[in-house]
């Protein structure tokens, strides 16, 4: 895993979340090419947020160009 996962809780609940959100992330960045603008439409949240999220789960945006 990731350097993300000290900045999700130590129990078994927040652990699978983080893994769900940043799968999901991976996916719509993925689907977008890595247009991170577009995969923040996708996911029905802001490019600021998902700027937020990508860089707390430590994703290279750039591997999926």
């Amino acid at each position: 895993m990731d350097g993300y996962k000290a900045n999700c809780k130590e129990n078994l609940l927040e652990r699978c979340l983080c893994d769900c959100e940043k799968t999901v992330i991976i996916h719509a960045l993925t689907r977008t090419n890595g247009n991170q603008s577009a995969a923040a439409e996708l996911l029905g949240t802001t490019k600021r947020i998902l700027a937020y999220k990508v860089h707390k789960y430590g994703i290279d945006c750039e591997q999926f160009k």
